[in-house]
């Protein structure tokens, strides 16, 4: 058997405390004892659906947020997905493609390319000078940790400029060259 709550008990002593008048039971009418007993009845069954609402209110709301946060963090890993590949330089894609050719005039204009692709670096990181062989000589090797490369690789494209077909280029040179400079544009995020 269900324990039960005797109502009429509880009422007649908190009358009796609140108003300090002691109640007979067979004073107050059935049907006001009927209603508190109903209302107070009704009252918990209320408070326990909305408990129970309550409850299923937030799990729902936590599971909510935690799918937002899924999605956010899904859409971040995709924008800065969709940015690695649009941060790919067009000329970078083309001085590879020179370089990857069979031909050696392609190869001394991808380290031409390169060089000119450089200039643009060191242009916008600020380094002052008139040419590249300026900017190099003024670059802070603490900030500039690939500039021995830059030098190596500028020293070639000098070559290639001034002595024309008279400097012989190797594939292997080429790819040397290449790699150098693709590591200096690498360090300042250019490619």
């Amino acid at each position: 058997m269900m324990p039960s709550i005797n109502i009429e008990y509880i009422v007649v002593h908190l009358l009796d405390y609140l108003f300090g008048v002691p109640v007979d039971l067979h004073g107050v009418p059935r049907l006001f004892l009927f209603l508190v007993e109903t209302v107070a009845t009704v009252g918990m069954v209320c408070a326990v659906m909305l408990l129970v609402l309550l409850l299923f209110v937030r799990i729902k709301l936590i599971n909510a947020e935690h799918h937002g946060f899924l999605v956010r963090e899904e859409k971040e890993r995709l924008s800065r997905h969709h940015e690695q590949k649009a941060a790919k330089n067009p000329r970078w894609e083309m001085i590879a493609g020179l370089a990857n050719s069979t031909n050696e005039s392609e190869w001394r204009r991808a380290i031409l390319e390169a060089d000119i692709l450089l200039a643009a670096l060191l242009s916008e990181q600020g380094i002052p000078g008139e040419t590249v062989g300026e900017q190099l000589k003024n670059g802070n090797p603490l900030q500039f940790t690939t500039l021995d490369l830059a030098w190596e690789a500028h020293k070639v494209r000098n070559a290639v400029a001034h002595l024309g077909e008279g400097f012989p280029l190797t594939e292997r040179d080429v790819r040397a060259t290449i790699d150098q400079y693709r590591r200096v544009f690498e360090e300042f995020n250019f490619i």
